[in-house]
C-alpha cells in the first residue's frame, strides 16, 4: 500500500504571511489586553485547565485552531481525540464555537445581498455577523470586515471603509484586498 502524496507546499508568501499574520494578531491581542489561548478559553468556560495539555498536543492552542478543529465535521469526535473525555466538557468547548456558525450564515446572506447589489443590507449582515462572533480576528471575522468595507465603499461611506479595512490590516498586515482597499479609500477621502 503506497502511502498519500505528501500535501502540495502552501503558494510562494503564504508560509510568510501567515507568520506575518500570527506576529501581528499578537502584538494587537497583548495591546488591547485580550487573551484568546485555550488556557484562557477553558477558564471562561469553567473547564479544568488540566485540558490545556491534550488540546494543546492536538494543535488547538486558541479560538482559531478551535474553530479550524470544529469545522472539520463532527465537533465532539474531533475535541475526543484531542483528549476532552467527558461529554459536559466536549459541550462547554461546543458552546464557544457556537456563534461562528451562526455568523457564517449572516455572513453568506451579507454575500447573497452583496451579489444582487443590495449594499446596505449586506452591510447590515456582515454587521450582525460581527457582533456574534467573540473574537474580532478570526478568518471568518476580518471577512467580514473586508466585505462590509467593499459594502461602504458602494455607498459612499469613504471613512467607514477605510476603518474597517485598517482593522483587516492591524490583524493580517499582508492582506492584498485590505493593502489595495486602503490607497482607494485614502485616496477617496483626500480627494474629499
Amino acid at each position: 500500500e503506497a502511502d498519500a502524496p505528501p500535501p502540495p507546499p502552501p503558494p510562494a508568501g503564504e508560509e510568510e504571511r501567515a507568520v506575518a499574520r500570527r506576529a501581528a494578531t499578537a502584538a494587537a491581542e497583548a495591546e488591547e489586553g485580550h487573551d484568546s489561548s485555550i488556557g484562557s478559553l477553558l477558564q471562561g468556560a469553567g473547564l479544568p485547565e488540566e485540558l490545556a495539555a491534550p488540546l494543546q498536543a492536538a494543535g488547538i492552542v486558541d479560538l482559531p485552531s478551535l474553530l479550524v478543529a470544529a469545522s472539520r465535521g463532527d465537533v465532539h469526535r474531533e475535541l475526543r481525540g484531542a483528549g476532552v473525555s467527558k461529554l459536559g466538557q466536549r459541550q462547554k468547548l461546543s458552546a464557544l464555537v457556537a456563534p461562528h456558525w451562526e455568523a457564517l450564515a449572516l455572513k453568506e446572506r451579507g454575500n447573497e445581498a452583496y451579489r444582487e447589489s443590495r449594499f446596505e443590507a449586506a452591510a447590515g449582515a456582515y454587521s450582525r455577523a460581527l457582533a456574534v462572533l467573540p473574537c474580532a480576528y478570526t478568518d471568518l471575522a476580518l471577512a467580514c470586515y473586508s466585505n462590509r468595507a467593499a459594502c461602504r465603499q458602494q455607498m459612499r461611506e469613504p471613512e467607514a471603509a477605510l476603518a474597517d479595512t485598517l482593522h483587516v490590516l492591524r490583524y493580517d498586515p499582508a492582506n492584498p484586498k485590505a493593502v489595495a482597499r486602503r490607497r482607494v479609500y485614502e485616496q477617496a477621502l483626500q480627494g474629499a
